[in-house]
């Protein structure tokens, strides 16, 4: 049991909160908060209110003086689905740290062992949180089944489109992003993309989780091309009927990461993180100490100021 009470990150009927417990939030081992980033997800979860967990699934930390970043999504390791590698499909376990189940914005929280991701020496614990986004992105251009080569398109300028932009860069590949604010296409050139309208892709990953970004993924591919869906939707996905038909548009969902023949691929994340540290240089735009949580989380949901990744650090 932990000697003193634990700060965590909290909505509440007064909003973002940073509340004392007895407890470190969660099950399992218990890691020190180094770093949590706020994702779109996080703000959808305010929008509806009190929540009764833990925010906070973009986590890096320490065990036992080891530095981790965190795979929220749990898996069972046994159904047919993790039985082929594809653990975010896994249909007996369903839980994801810090989405409905306790996350880690505290500053110590608790994970199942399965759960932690060792870091390469050369990448920092303090921008080891993006390693949970990076996954996303590595696991959307999979599914888009993008090779050297292809022309790729991006739509949406956010974290996760920008996350895409970067793992393309790393296999040779520059992006067409459509990015919507003059921050995003400043971090777009960053990263070796091309703030361009996507015409004639082989494949575009669409993500803005928005109406207009698959009608515009639909438009900027080519006939028989593919769109896969990276951006989260809680309703139904609007398909511009008739040109997905005309053009044989192939549609691809994406949703978090799971393993590659035998390697994690939020492993692949951590060490493609590690080697180049300009992501999060360009990712990162905003950082706040724990107590100073409501005031991320104002940053976070404000288009106008220029955020990308809003980060919450240990004190």
């Amino acid at each position: 049991m932990t000697a003193h009470r634990i700060r965590a990150v909290r909505s509440t009927n007064a909003g973002i909160r940073v509340v004392e417990q007895d407890e470190p939030p969660g099950e399992g081992v218990e890691v020190v908060m180094a770093t949590a980033s706020i994702c779109g997800s996080d703000l959808g979860f305010i929008a509806m209110g009190p929540l009764s967990f833990v925010l906070g699934h973009e986590l890096a930390g320490w065990v036992d003086g080891r530095p981790v970043a965190i795979e929220p999504r749990l898996w069972c390791g046994e159904c047919e689905e993790c039985a082929i590698g594809a653990t975010q499909r896994c249909t007996r376990e369903t839980r994801v740290i810090g989405c409905f189940s306790d996350g880690g914005m505290a500053d110590v929280f608790r994970v199942p062992r399965t759960a932690l991701v060792p870091l390469p020496e050369s990448l920092s614990v303090t921008n080891a949180c993006l390693v949970e986004p990076i996954a996303v992105a590595l696991h959307a251009l999979r599914q888009g089944r993008v090779a050297p080569g292809m022309a790729v398109g991006v739509v949406g300028g956010g974290a996760v489109g920008l996350a895409v932009v970067a793992c393309l860069r790393s296999i040779g590949v520059t992006a067409i992003v459509e990015a919507r604010h003059p921050h995003q296409r400043a971090a777009v050139e960053r990263l070796g993309g091309v703030n361009a309208k996507v015409r004639d892709a082989d494949v575009v990953i669409e993500a803005t989780g928005a109406d207009s970004g698959v009608e515009r993924s639909v438009a900027g591919v080519r006939p028989g091309g593919r769109v896969v869906i990276a951006g989260l939707f809680h309703g139904p996905v609007p398909v511009p009927g008739l040109p997905m038909l005309a053009k044989e548009v192939e549609l691809v969902g994406s949703m978090m990461y799971g393993r590659h023949g035998t390697t994690r691929e939020i492993d692949e994340a951590a060490t493609l993180l590690a080697a180049h540290p300009d992501i999060a240089d360009a990712l990162i735009t905003h950082r706040f100490p724990l107590s100073e949580a409501p005031r991320a989380f104002a940053a976070a949901a404000d288009r106008s100021g220029g955020a990308i990744k809003v980060v919450v650090d240990a004190e």
